[in-house]
């Protein structure tokens, strides 16, 4: 999801590619510890008559919804300086919650984390915007898509689109299936200066969830088969909402239907996609989950996400 959808490197480091964010969350992971265990660490004292004890290692914190919000505001600076310290142009929501590990964060359970994951996007977002105005780079760059389309895929496919990235300002990634949302976040950019230009992706229902299985066996992040049927359909003529909205905006689509690897194509060709959710593709989309859960590639906790 793109950040805020209720649904960098320092200095003068060079963007680091999309392709390194598997490296990058696992630094995130590492770097998040430290947040629990200085929030955890207590302190006492002994005498030397004191029988000694080995102190217990510290037990995990687990807060959720408004409890994990209170956390992150009182933590803020810290988890921001963590993903800034890393992630290059980048803003991935997903990576930026991987920072509330430490609390009870596990990628099934988004739901419990997403309003303190908006809060840190929303730092984030000012820190980068604010550094891209220090190099007199005020641009930004969105990718937009349905789950599973293969957006970092189709992008490092493409090394005109994939210059765009590497150049830009900042890198807002994310579904943006919300089109009102994309609208309020572009015109804020627009009013601070900053130059917008989008990249969406394209790919078929069928390999888009299948895709969200494989994603959830290799990373474990969860797509329900309710959540993808609700929000495919809710593309269906973004094509020419953009230009009507957004007509000065530099715009880029990209077909990666059936996972071809992605091919940029033209808004006249992009038209055609077709995001119709007919029953019969509904119990396909079931039938894929199901065929997942047979296979016995899933473990418990990943099933249960799914329902």
């Amino acid at each position: 999801m793109a950040f805020g959808e209720k649904c960098l490197t320092l200095g003068a480091r060079k963007p680091i590619a999309m392709k390194t964010k598997t490296m990058k969350t696992i630094q995130l992971w590492m770097l998040a510890l430290v947040l629990i265990i200085s929030s955890s660490t207590v302190l006492t004292s002994c005498s030397k008559d004191d029988t000694l004890v080995p102190p217990s290692p510290p037990q995990p914190v687990i807060l959720k919804g408004e409890a994990a919000v209170a956390w992150t505001r009182d933590h803020l600076d810290s988890l921001v300086n963590v993903y800034l310290a890393s992630c290059g142009n980048l803003l991935d929501p997903d990576m930026t919650r991987d920072l509330l590990s430490c609390i009870g964060y596990t990628r099934l359970n988004v739901f419990d984390y997403r309003e303190a994951g908006w809060l840190i996007d929303s730092v984030v977002l000012v820190r980068l915007m604010d550094r891209a105005t220090e190099r007199n780079n005020k641009t930004i760059l969105f990718t937009m898509g349905m789950y599973g389309c293969g957006k970092t895929t189709s992008i490092n496919n493409n090394p005109k689109l994939k210059k765009l990235v590497e150049e830009a300002g900042v890198v807002s990634e994310g579904a943006y299936n919300n089109v009102k949302y994309f609208d309020g976040v572009v015109e804020d950019m627009d009013k601070k200066g900053f130059v917008s230009s989008l990249i969406y992706v394209y790919n078929d229902a069928e390999t888009g969830y299948t895709n969200c299985m494989e994603r959830l066996i290799s990373s474990n992040r969860a797509v329900t088969c309710e959540a993808y049927i609700s929000v495919f359909p809710q593309f269906q003529g973004r094509v020419e909402y953009i230009e009507e909205h957004h007509p000065d905006m530099p715009f880029y689509c990209i077909d990666n239907n059936h996972n071809n690897g992605g091919k940029l194509v033209t808004n006249e060709e992009a038209k055609q996609w077709d995001y119709t959710m007919t029953e019969d593709l509904q119990q396909k989309i079931y039938a894929i989950k199901q065929s997942y859960i047979d296979s016995g590639k899933l473990n418990a906790e990943q099933i249960a996400a799914l329902q």
